[in-house]
């Protein structure tokens, strides 16, 4: 009888039929993406936290309002460059301006540098960064290059980095008076916007139509490389430069 009282005050353990369930349960409702980032990253928390995959860039841009157009990984000829193209990676055209955006994929580390400073440093590295606004400057000069009749548009230069490194760089290349800008990427699609608006209000004269953002959009597409053979080249010349 003090046998059976006692059992009575065991703690049962959990059927492992309900665990097999709940843990396929929190599998199938987690984003592809996650999905995918978690299985190839097992073993150390660190490496698994930094896998979660974030929006790329070119999702970030399609949330951009009407009155925009975008354009992503682009290839023009640039004489000046050593493959004799550039590799653009986003640009942007809207009613004010041209925004012509590197995107870095550091993930970790505090970026230091200024404006002027020829090589920038990283935290996590010994090795330093050569300054990506002035690196920038080639591909801002290769678009611009392309723009025809429109050749005199205001261009504004971005890099942008991932919000899982710190950025600090000179104040003035985090603020909206600047056509030299380094932000987080989870802040590109609102500076686009702010600097915008931040246009429209110093200029009195007319933006740019429809029509003409549109026919900015074509020039550069038809400047744009998409013969796989260049592209490959321009790849295997730029080694080293990025």
């Amino acid at each position: 009888m003090f046998k059976r009282i006692l059992s009575l005050f065991k703690t049962q353990p959990a059927p492992a039929d309900s665990v097999a369930v709940s843990t396929r349960s929190l599998k199938e409702s987690a984003p592809a993406a996650l999905r995918r980032s978690r299985s190839r990253r097992k073993g150390i928390d660190s490496e698994w936290l930094s896998a979660i995959e974030e929006p790329r860039t070119a999702e970030r841009l399609n949330l951009l309002p009407d009155g925009y157009k975008h354009l992503n990984d682009l290839l023009v000829p640039n004489s000046k460059s050593r493959s004799g193209y550039s590799q653009v990676d986003h640009v942007v055209i809207g009613p004010r301006c041209v925004f012509v955006i590197e995107t870095r994929s550091m993930t970790t580390g505090e970026i230091r540098g200024g404006r002027r400073d020829a090589n920038w440093t990283v935290s996590t590295s010994k090795v330093k960064m050569y300054n990506p606004l002035m690196q920038h400057r080639g591909h801002v000069q290769a678009i611009q290059a392309h723009l025809g009749d429109y050749a005199g548009i205001r261009i504004v230069s971005v890099v942008t980095f991932t919000n899982r490194c710190r950025i600090s760089v000179d104040p003035d290349v985090r603020y909206m008076q600047s056509d030299e800008l380094v932000v987080y990427d989870h802040e590109l699609v609102e500076t686009i916007v702010r600097k915008t608006e931040k246009l429209e209000t110093e200029s009195t004269g007319k933006g740019y139509s429809e029509q003409d953002i549109q026919t900015i959009h074509e020039l550069l597409c038809a400047a744009n490389a998409t013969n796989s053979e260049i592209r490959a080249e321009h790849m295997e010349k730029a080694k080293g430069i990025k």
